[in-house]
This record gives structure tokens, C-alpha cells and sequence, in this order.
């Protein structure tokens, strides 16, 4: 695998954020205070990121792997490497499902869903096949063409005033706690702890030092456009965002300028594809990556076997609502184990071990000085 540049690592961290966040309306539970519910996530999930670049900068050219047999030995990472294994290749799954179903909903509803989806994980696994650099470079072309028309969404939507910050008024109507409830543990959960995959691609980072803090501004700069895609969704819709299936791809089909710029929904279709394959292409590879470390196998031949893992368990939830109601309900928690409780436990165990060393190296050392 090849060196990843810190611009490109910093796109990354940003795309991935993303994502797929764009399909829902984060906090809808908070009603017009979703906003706040996303910034309360993200500010939390900030901590978790310090946690994780924490982690990293024990070993910086260890990989998630390395770090778990650093701190608990060679066994243990292998069992728990194997649990992140899975742990990535469901994440990339839901991505695939997702990725179908946005599809066949929005844009080729007449097509085989299943067709759809062999397609974009027959693109993922070309691109996992070529290494991460092939990834990354994509990602930072992807990134030039996402943020240019985002940015100009989002002017459209300013400009046809459709955007009515009234909205977003009483705030905090009922207090803090039901922003807290929102935002805990689901927001928290998804999109802002899954940054955890980057212990698998910052062992690949050409400097640590500017990768670290690439990685911090990636992060927040991800997390703030999440914030401001929710509040400006809100300000149109109001109460019916909450409701909505596609809530950013419903204000975009209500763009409407001199009779002429109009059904940009196409447009915002193609942005979510872009944040989906991003995020489903980043966990298959970091699968692939776990599993190469652990397995010694050829790249090649493991992501041949995990695509077709993942194709196959992406129909096993019969329809878009019990694919919804796992992702955003049982998912969210359990991926908490995952995404904060295993690495906060590396990283003790990690501290646990070093000044053990510290204190067996420094007694005899000790009593040299004293026999002295």
C-alpha cells in the first residue's frame, strides 16, 4: 500500500463524514432544534477523534491490528481485528443497500435493485483491488466536484428564498434535555465516532505530525457542513423535514428560478451516490486491510471473498423500512462498542503497559542509585 498525502487524508476524513448523512435529517427528534442536536454530536464525537489520534500517536506506523496486539497482545488482536472486520464490511453493507435504494426510489425506479447494487460493489471492488491510493486520489477528484455543487445548492436555495429562518425559532423551546436525547446516543453514534476507521489508514499517512492535525480540521470542517445541511433542510421544510424520506433531495425539488433552473434533483442524486460510495468504498477497503494484517493474504483474493459476503447480506432485511429501523435504531447502539468502547480500552490498556515498563525499568535503576 502506498503513502497517503495529508491534503488527500483531510479530504478523506471530510468525505467520509458525510457520507450518506445528506439522506436523513439528523435530530429529527429535536424538531426545529435538530441543528443543535447535530452540533451537540459532533462537539462529542470531537472528543472521540482526540481519542483516537490519542491512540494512534502511541505508534504512529501501526495499523488498528498493531495498536491491539501493542496493548493487549498478538491473540487478542486477532480476535478483535476479526470483530472489526465484520464490523467494516456491515458498515459498507448498509452503504450498498442504502445505495440501491436510493436508486431504484429516486432515479431508476423501473431497474432490478439487485443490478444496481452488483454494479457499484463491482466499482468499489476495482477500486479496492488498486489500493488506497487509487481510493484516495478518486476521493480528493470526487471532493473538487461535491463541494463546488453543494456550495452552489445551497446559494440556489438562498437566493429563491425559500429558506425561512423562522423556522428554526423557539430554540430550545422545551429546554436542553431534548436536544441531549437526540443527539445521545444516535447522532453521537452516526456519522461523528465512525472515524474509528482511520486507525486502519493513518499507519499509511506520509507525515504523522501533519496528518494528526489534517485529520482534526477534516474533521470539524466535515461536521460543520453536516450542521449547516440540517439547519437549512429545516428552514424550508419546517415540521414536514422530520417526516421526509429524502428531506435535502425534497428542498432541492422545490427550486425554481426564472423558469429555467429547475429539477436539479438529479443533481443532489448524484451528490448522495458520491457520498455513498465514498463511505461504502472506505469501509470494504478497511476490511480488506484488517484481514490482509491478520490472514497474510493476497489483496486481490480478500476482496473478492468479502464483496460477495457483503452482496449477499445485503438483501437479508426484506424491504427499506426494516433496513432503516436496524440502521438507525439497534445499529447505532451496538456500533458504539465498536466505535468507543474497544478503542477507549486499547488506549488504557496501552497507558497500563508503558508505565508498567516505566516502573519495572526505573526500580533497578533506583536502587543502583542508592547502592551507589
Amino acid at each position: 500500500m502506498n503513502r497517503i498525502g495529508t491534503y488527500q487524508l483531510f479530504v478523506m476524513v471530510i468525505m467520509f463524514h458525510i457520507g450518506s448523512t445528506p439522506l436523513f435529517q439528523l435530530g429529527s427528534k429535536a424538531k426545529q432544534d435538530s441543528w443543535l442536536a447535530v452540533l451537540l454530536g459532533a462537539a462529542a464525537g470531537l472528543l472521540v477523534m482526540a481519542l483516537f489520534i490519542t491512540l494512534q500517536q502511541r505508534k504512529p506506523d501501526a495499523s488498528l491490528v498493531g495498536l491491539l496486539q501493542l496493548a493487549a497482545g498478538r491473540w487478542t488482536a486477532v480476535v478483535f481485528g476479526l470483530l472489526y472486520a465484520v464490523y467494516f464490511a456491515y458498515q459498507s453493507m448498509r452503504n450498498v443497500r442504502d445505495f440501491g435504494e436510493l436508486t431504484t426510489l429516486s432515479l431508476l425506479p423501473n431497474n432490478p435493485k439487485w443490478i444496481i447494487m452488483a454494479v457499484i460493489l463491482l466499482i468499489a471492488w476495482y477500486t479496492v483491488v488498486n489500493g488506497n491510493e487509487s481510493f484516495f486520489r478518486t476521493t480528493q477528484l470526487l471532493f473538487i466536484v461535491m463541494f463546488g455543487s453543494y456550495s452552489l445548492l445551497a446559494v440556489l436555495i438562498m437566493s429563491n428564498g425559500l429558506s425561512q429562518f423562522r423556522m428554526l425559532r423557539p430554540v430550545m423551546e422545551d429546554g436542553l434535555m431534548p436536544v441531549v436525547h437526540a443527539a445521545m446516543p444516535d447522532i453521537f453514534s452516526f456519522p461523528f465516532t465512525q472515524g474509528v476507521i482511520f486507525l486502519v489508514f493513518w499507519k499509511y499517512a506520509a507525515n504523522w505530525k501533519a496528518a494528526r492535525r489534517a485529520s482534526y480540521w477534516g474533521y470539524i470542517g466535515g461536521a460543520l457542513f453536516i450542521v449547516f445541511m440540517n439547519a437549512m433542510s429545516m428552514t424550508v421544510l419546517g415540521p414536514l423535514a422530520s417526516t421526509s424520506s429524502l428531506p435535502f433531495l425534497e428542498v432541492v425539488q422545490l427550486v425554481q428560478i426564472a423558469n429555467f433552473i429547475e429539477r436539479l434533483d438529479v443533481v443532489v442524486t448524484l451528490l448522495l451516490f458520491i457520498g455513498l460510495y465514498v463511505k461504502m468504498t472506505a469501509f470494504y477497503l478497511a476490511a480488506v486491510l484488517v484481514l490482509r494484517e491478520i490472514f497474510r493474504l493476497r489483496v486481490q483474493w480478500l476482496a473478492a471473498i468479502i464483496g460477495v459476503i457483503i452482496y449477499v447480506t445485503s438483501f437479508i432485511e426484506r424491504n427499506n423500512t426494516i433496513h432503516l429501523w436496524v440502521g438507525l435504531g439497534i445499529s447505532l447502539k451496538l456500533s458504539l462498542v465498536m466505535q468507543v468502547v474497544i478503542p477507549f480500552i486499547i488506549l488504557l490498556l496501552a497507558l497500563i503497559r508503558v508505565h508498567g515498563a516505566d516502573t519495572q525499568t526505573g526500580a533497578p535503576a533506583s536502587a543502583e542509585r542508592s547502592g551507589g
